[in-house]
């Protein structure tokens, strides 16, 4: 699947789990990101900086969405996790970091 199409299923997916997704400028000034999740008067937003490539776009929203699922709870569906982790390729071993150093229930 192309880079745009992935972007576009994500930008989709975002919307589904009420979460509105914008781009703008982050390199200018203080800031330096590719991008972000935060709430805004209640509302779940993901800012991504504008001027990626549509490859590093869906990767940023691609990571970004699999944080908030694994750190918030979110429900997120198979396809979604399995769509996100590809665009990334390395996603799997990065989670598998993380829960490696959490206590395993006995």
């Amino acid at each position: 699947m192309k880079h745009e199409e992935t972007l576009i299923f994500l930008e989709q997916a975002a919307e589904g789990l009420s979460i509105q997704v914008g781009y703008d400028d982050l390199k200018k000034g203080e800031v330096n990101t590719h991008g972000g999740a935060f709430v805004l008067k209640g509302l779940k937003r993901i800012l991504i900086h504008k001027h990626l490539s549509p490859r590093e776009k869906a990767e940023t929203l691609a990571e970004i969405l699999l944080d908030m699922g694994r750190g918030e709870g979110m429900v997120i569906s198979e396809d979604v996790i399995s769509r996100a982790e590809a665009v990334l390729g390395s996603a799997v071993p990065k989670a598998a970091e993380k829960t490696a150093h959490e206590p395993h229930a006995s």
